[in-house]
């Protein structure tokens, strides 16, 4: 797994989520996305994907031709790196 972190103005997230179709229509290779709003209206989000090479694909096909065409964003997100340790709980369902 491959972690990155995005911190931008609620606006501004919203709009690069939306452009990027991260939540709508996410690539197969993202995990898992969890964002949260600070009290200054920025959010935050971390981003989970298989492996770094996955957002680097996700990149060249989705966000490059927003950036050349309309700019970057205020900020790039943090790339984390691999992840060395990771819990998620059973959803506690059972197969019978």
């Amino acid at each position: 797994m491959f972690v990155e972190r995005v911190t931008l103005p609620q606006s501004e997230w919203e709009e690069w989520t939306g452009r990027l179709r991260l939540l709508t229509e996410p690539p197969s290779t993202l995990v898992a996305c969890f964002a949260w709003r600070s009290d200054d209206d920025t959010i935050t989000s971390i981003n989970v994907w298989d492996s770094a090479s996955d957002v680097a694909d996700f990149f060249l096909e989705r966000a490059q031709p927003i950036i050349e065409a309309d700019g970057p964003p205020s900020s790039k997100p943090e790339r984390l790196g691999e992840a060395i340790r990771a819990y998620i709980r059973p959803d506690g369902s059972t197969s019978e």
